[in-house]
């Protein structure tokens, strides 16, 4: 599951209806909290990463999603820390040099199972490299928006993209200004349901593990 950036000499652009985004509540008491284990092997830089985290997780805290990031690359981080297999509260990216997809419109990929979950995505970095030299973004937060909505697909399962708000299928330039402006967010809906589902998926887990005891 992946979306397209549209060239900016299409004319069907979808003007991005900031009035239909509803951010959720940003109350700390009531959030949910995952960690995703960055697999950085693109090259990202400390600072172009960290930027991107920090919007990446500020997209997600608006929605009611606290983030831990774990670095793969970074000294501090054990090599067992990153091969374990994902816990029900923890997310795998990956970080990758160069997009294979047929389209060079794609900019990142999640892995779903016929059931709708899925731990796995990836974020092609040459393609957001372009598409920050070709338009007016900056690179740490068109990397945290593009992160942002593969690790979307993960929370929300299939069928996840929207006609507005971070999960829409295809952004032009008026969804870059968007991104600039920090308003491209989670609809208030996308929200609950992803909280919703990782709650089950903690009580799938847990069921599990009390079953193996």
């Amino acid at each position: 599951m992946g979306f397209r950036f549209r060239r900016s000499w299409e004319r069907l652009a979808v003007v991005l209806l900031l009035g239909s985004i509803a951010a959720a509540s940003s109350n700390q008491k009531g959030n949910v909290r995952i960690t995703v284990v960055v697999n950085n092997t693109a090259g990202v830089s400390s600072s172009v990463l960290s930027g991107a985290e920090s919007q990446a997780g500020g997209i997600f805290r608006a929605a009611g999603v606290e983030i831990q990031w774990i670095e793969c690359q970074s000294d501090a981080v054990s090599e067992d820390a990153c091969r374990r297999v994902p816990s029900a509260n923890q997310f795998v990216l990956h970080l990758v040099p160069t997009g294979r997809t047929s389209s060079d419109l794609v900019f990142g990929v999640a892995f779903l199972g016929q059931d709708g979950t899925g731990k796995y995505c990836n974020v092609f970095f040459d393609r957001v490299e372009e598409a920050h030299r070709n338009r007016d973004a900056g690179l740490p937060q068109l990397l945290g928006t593009v992160v942002a909505h593969e690790l979307g697909h993960l929370l929300l399962g299939s069928h996840a993209h929207s006609p507005a708000g971070i999960m829409r299928p295809v952004w032009d330039s008026q969804s870059l200004r968007g991104i600039a402006m920090g308003m491209f967010l989670f609809t208030r809906e996308q929200s609950s349901l992803m909280k919703a589902r990782f709650q089950r998926g903690l009580e799938v887990g847990s069921s599990e593990s009390s079953a193996g005891d």
